[in-house]
């Protein structure tokens, strides 16, 4: 089940200026209509985590969104946050699916599919505000007004407002048509997919973020036109989306070695910001805000992460906290995502990765220098694009709990019972005085917990699992017990089975009465039925 999506979304900014309706300006009703129906498209990974946003428009009162191709790429899924009210956060609210995605035109559209809590919606129910289309072109000089969320840190929907400039024509489905405008509006990165109207309140076009030179596909500053979009949707091409695959296996070179260039290639990454202890999704961590080029990978997965090492160089390496998709194979923290460009020269001005400082390593205390690299590369291959090291400093927090499991002894006997016996560290920081409560818990290989049908009460969990717990309390701040044991009996095992069944094993440690809140990696072993 997805988890809920909390975001907190600062006040909306409507600029001080506006004025009442005139021949070519917007009114204050059309304003508040408008920013009803301009979304914040978050794409999520498979993990249900968001890791890029970009903005969107509902032209149907069913659910039907406009954005940009580049909005959508290496989404899994994509969550929908609405304003119900100007002058109040935006909030989650949908969560839709891809219905278009053009392999040519930066254009996708999206379709509301359910609600906040993930349940499935009958999108026939809804009636939400539309912006109406512009039937006819643009001018050179008309006014124009551009909607959108800016970036996710800063997620205001804010107005531009300026003139086109330039109107630039292209073919497309065989016809000459107004492709793209030009403007001198203000268009900042985030706006991408987001909403243009002339002074009717009509939509004339979508900003655009991503460019292309050689095919003029998303220059930076540019809208792409309703005439473009109509051509899209006319064309009725669609393409599949590009999947959020493992995590890379390779370990990541410490070393800056600049940017990669081969020929008509060339890969460039650099970080924006780097920002310390942000709250993102009830998590405090570091957030990083890169922008990617891409020349000549039109078409081509490439891998795009952030790594973290101490000063010396040293890959810092996660803690058993995190999830697998947050260490590389040999362990150090990461965060990775798959992008694929769409045009030739393509440029990700704002992809941004979340980093919680719950993944990093535990056991000291203090603070301690560290920097984040940013790294890209063709999936599959080593990393060849490298940022320069942005420097932070890591403390460790003042209460710290450490289980891991040292090794498993098969077959041994312990007051007459034969078992298995698993040895654990445990390590705690600041916990001096306070009831913890450790735990053994069992699974088979697939992740399902073994039954505790044939165990007594004190050996299954509420849920009938086995399990060995006991409590323990820390005598000193940092106290430490180097072999800490758990014998778990083969009979408490199911029955009825024979041959050799793989499974694994993980520890666990919580204040007592409390959820467990720190555990180790898991630990395989083979249980052998005669």
């Amino acid at each position: 089940m997805k988890k809920l999506l909390l975001f907190i979304i600062v006040a909306l900014l409507i600029l001080p200026s506006i004025v009442l309706a005139q021949s070519d300006t917007l009114s204050r009703d059309e304003i508040n209509h408008i920013s009803n129906s301009v979304v914040l498209v978050l794409a999520l990974d498979s993990n249900g985590n968001p890791f890029a946003s970009g903005s969107g428009t509902i032209i149907d009162p069913s659910g039907v969104i406009y954005t940009n191709r580049h909005v959508v790429e290496g989404g899994s899924d994509f969550a929908i946050l609405t304003l119900d009210t100007v002058g109040e956060p935006a909030k989650l609210a949908y969560y839709a699916k891809p219905t278009l995605v053009h392999p040519d035109v930066d254009f996708a559209e999206l379709q509301i599919n359910r609600d906040a809590n993930g349940r499935a919606i009958n999108a026939n129910s809804l009636n939400l505000p539309v912006i109406a289309l512009a039937d006819a072109p643009a001018q050179i000089g008309d006014r124009i007004y551009v909607f959108g969320y800016p970036s996710l840190g800063d997620a205001h929907l804010v107005m531009t407002s300026g003139s086109v400039t330039t109107i630039e024509n292209d073919t497309l489905n065989g016809s000459r048509i107004p492709y793209w405008y030009q403007t001198d509006a203000q268009i900042s990165p985030g706006n991408s997919g987001g909403l243009v109207v002339n002074s009717a309140g009509q939509m004339i076009g979508i900003p655009t973020e991503v460019r292309s030179e050689q095919k003029t596909l998303g220059r930076l500053g540019s809208i792409l036109t309703i005439s473009a979009i109509r051509g899209a949707l006319a064309s009725q091409q669609t393409v599949a989306l590009p999947t959020q695959l493992a995590p890379m296996t390779q370990v990541p070179q410490a070393n800056n070695q600049g940017n990669n260039s081969s020929g008509s290639q060339q890969l460039k990454i650099s970080i924006n910001k780097l920002e310390d202890n942000v709250t993102y999704d009830n998590a405090v961590g570091i957030m990083v805000h890169v922008t990617a080029t891409a020349d000549g990978y039109n078409g081509v997965p490439l891998r795009a992460g952030i790594f973290g090492f101490w000063e010396d160089g040293t890959p810092i390496v996660a803690n058993n906290r995190a999830s697998s998709d947050a260490r590389t194979s040999e362990g150090q923290i990461t965060v990775q995502q798959i992008v694929t460009p769409g045009y030739d020269d393509t440029i990700y001005r704002d992809m941004w990765f979340f980093i919680p400082y719950d993944s990093f390593p535990d056991g000291h205390t203090g603070q301690f220098p560290a920097y984040i690299q940013a790294q890209l590369g063709v999936d599959g291959q080593d990393l060849s694009a490298f940022s320069d090291k942005s420097a932070f400093n890591y403390t460790y927090p003042d209460k710290q709990l450490i289980i891991d499991i040292s090794n498993i002894e098969q077959n041994v006997e312990y007051n007459k019972i034969n078992g298995m016996k698993v040895h654990a560290h445990i390590n705690t920081l600041g916990y001096q005085g306070e009831k913890l409560r450790v735990g053994l818990f069992v699974y088979w290989k697939d992740g399902t917990p073994i039954p505790g049908d044939n165990a007594p009460d004190d050996n299954r969990t509420t849920s009938g699992y086995l399990t060995v717990q006991d409590t323990i309390t820390p005598s000193h701040d940092n106290s430490e017990w180097n072999d800490y044991w758990f014998f778990l009996p083969y009979k408490y095992f199911p029955d009825n089975s024979t041959g050799d069944h793989d499974a694994y094993a993980d520890v666990e440690i919580g204040l007592d009465a409390q959820d467990f809140t720190s555990w180790s990696l898991e630990e395989s072993f083979t249980l052998t039925y005669n």
